[in-house]
């Protein structure tokens, strides 16, 4: 037993580094999709850290004029693992208009994968655009979505004048979570016959009630220098300001044909599970271990659900911690979850692994669809343990095999006369008999296993469930006392899953409050996170003193899990 807990440990310790065993290849992106003749356009390279080679740019001179080249380092946490990573930056001006194709790069033994780009005729917007100095404007895209859906908030400012300094503010959405995403980029353009230096910002919103959305618009304030001015290089420069116009989006709620579970609105997701015997086939105490991995764009990674494998009958599972990343695609960003398990075999014959299903609505086409994991099933070899269990015959097996083998008559016959070789049945005797207790012990261990988990309500596992809840409280209270709006959220989190497993964010657990002092101190949290503004800690400890306000009571007997990620 103590072996089999000793090896099932390895395994677990070993899943997170087998997660990221492969070296990532370099990926290309471009900071804009669409451009207009004469502007510029970045191509990033997302490289390891420990490639120092440089990529030959010669593929790109047939369409595209490299401008020139930036570097820029990352270094990331991600569950407690550092990750260090560059981005190249390649500034490119299209040669013509159309459809055009950013070709492969090789860097580092590797290759990039092509981009697609969209060049239009320039979007000139006649002479009164050239005479304002300093233009701001938004967009956003799409102008109607669904209550958790990403909106991609573009703000470009537009100056034509030599910029001292100058300060650009974000935009801000009552009833939304606003986050910056990626990079500035930095191009120019061509408005009513001049050309003016762009910098372009993106910004990812996700609204978390249906009606409409105001998105408040930033503003800019600077001071404009002339070059030939003497007076400027003495802070006589000429303010400048500018303010985008209000935009507003449509949101609409979960729609009717939606399936129950987790509301996923993604533009595109993929479901994985890795690991599977290449043969089929596996033996009983022999560890499995298996990968699932599910990716979203247009979703964060905290709106994604949690990874399970359904019960399996004949196998034990044992879930590694989760491995949790996101990243941005373009304007858009990504997320993942990766969740390994340690499957290991408790009997001989067929283990049948179900089907794994994961409904989401993709907001490209306004359909539903269901992201699945075929069934599998994998043939399951005694173990070498009970290979070796002993006849109650000792004398019955073979020597060279265990194959049965009829018992001489004169054995019998002479059972009763000591002779020499009386010490080796009785040898086989005890290691059978020491076979049969390891054995027994086994099965006891897994017995009682599965009793444990089909206790009722009663168990010392959930008698344990209040003093966990408690300890969550005092954390969050502890938190909630400090200026980390992050910490905060995380724990408050980690004290409502104590009580509602299924709750998933803040919005949701917003949702299912009543309307008063709680679900204002969310959004003022909400607001201290992603809006910078001041952190509610005296508030939040105020209203979460005596616990939830919830709207309805959760069932006694109701089960934490994940319906969608179950056959049905």
């Amino acid at each position: 037993m103590n072996m089999r807990r000793i090896l099932l440990g390895i395994v677990l310790g070993c899943l997170p580094w087998l997660a990221w065993a492969q070296a990532a290849a370099p990926v290309a992106s471009l900071d804009r999709s669409k451009v207009g003749v004469g502007e510029t356009v970045t191509l990033n390279i997302e490289i390891a850290d420990q490639t120092t080679e440089s990529p030959d740019l010669s593929p790109l001179t047939p369409d595209f004029v490299v401008l020139g080249t930036s570097t820029n380092h990352t270094l990331s946490i991600v569950n407690g693992r550092r990750e260090s990573r560059t981005i190249l930056g390649i500034a490119l001006r299209p040669r013509r208009e159309g459809h055009l194709t950013v070709p492969p790069l090789s860097i580092g033994g590797q290759q990039t994968q092509p981009v697609s780009l969209d060049v239009v005729a320039s979007n000139d917007t006649g002479p009164a655009a050239a005479d304002r100095p300093v233009v701001l404007e938004g967009t956003a895209d799409p102008t109607k979505a669904y209550v958790g859906q990403q909106i991609d908030y573009t703000l470009r400012l537009y100056f034509a004048v030599n910029l001292a300094d100058g300060q650009l503010g974000d935009p801000s959405a009552e009833g939304a979570e606003v986050r910056r995403i990626g990079q500035d980029a930095n191009y120019q353009a061509m408005r009513g016959g001049r050309r003016f230096n762009v910098v372009e910002r993106h910004y990812a919103i996700f609204p978390q009630h249906a009606g409409t959305l105001e998105i408040q618009p930033p503003t800019f304030q600077g001071t404009a220098v002339d070059p030939t001015d003497a007076n400027s290089f003495f802070g006589a420069g000429e303010p400048v300001n500018a303010v985008a116009e209000k935009l507003r989006v449509e949101v609409k709620g979960r729609p009717a044909s939606a399936t129950d579970g987790a509301w996923i609105p993604a533009r595109d997701l993929k479901l994985a599970l890795d690991g599977l015997p290449p043969d089929g086939k596996a033996r009983v105490g022999q560890p499995i271990t298996l990968t699932m991995r599910l990716s979203a764009t247009g979703m964060p990674f905290e709106a994604l659900p949690a990874l399970s494998l359904p019960t399996l009958d004949g196998a034990d599972v044992y879930p590694d911690k989760a491995v949790t990343g996101g990243g941005v695609s373009g304007p858009w960003v990504t997320g993942r979850r990766q969740q390994g398990f340690a499957v290991v075999p408790t009997r001989p014959g067929t283990l049948h692994i179900p089907a794994t299903t994961l409904h989401w609505w993709n907001v490209i086409t306004d359909k539903a669809e269901v992201a699945t994991v075929p069934a599998h099933d994998i043939v399951v070899a005694p173990g070498s343990a009970a290979g070796a269990a002993p006849s109650a015959n000792p004398a019955a097996k073979s020597p060279v095999g265990d194959t049965p083998v009829p018992a001489p008559a004169a054995a019998t016959a002479t059972s009763s006369v000591p002779v020499a070789g009386d010490a080796i049945p009785w040898r086989w005797l005890f290691v059978g008999a020491l076979a049969l207790w390891l054995l027994t012990l086994a099965a006891w261990f897994v017995v009682a296993r599965r009793h444990r988990s089909r206790k009722p309500a009663a168990t010392p596992a959930d008698a344990e469930a209040p003093l966990r809840e408690r300890a969550a409280h005092k954390r969050f209270l502890e938190v909630a006392a400090g200026s980390d709006p992050a910490a905060i959220e995380r724990g408050l989190l980690q004290w409502a899953r104590a009580v509602r497993p299924a709750v998933r964010s803040l919005g949701s657990l917003s949702d299912q409050l009543h309307e008063g002092p709680q679900t204002q101190a969310i959004a003022a949290l909400q607001r201290a996170r992603f809006a910078d503004g001041p952190v509610p800690g005296a508030a939040l400890r105020e209203a979460f003193a005596k616990g939830f306000d919830w709207k309805v009571s959760p069932p006694a007997d109701s089960a934490p899990g994940l319906p969608p990620l179950y056959p049905r």
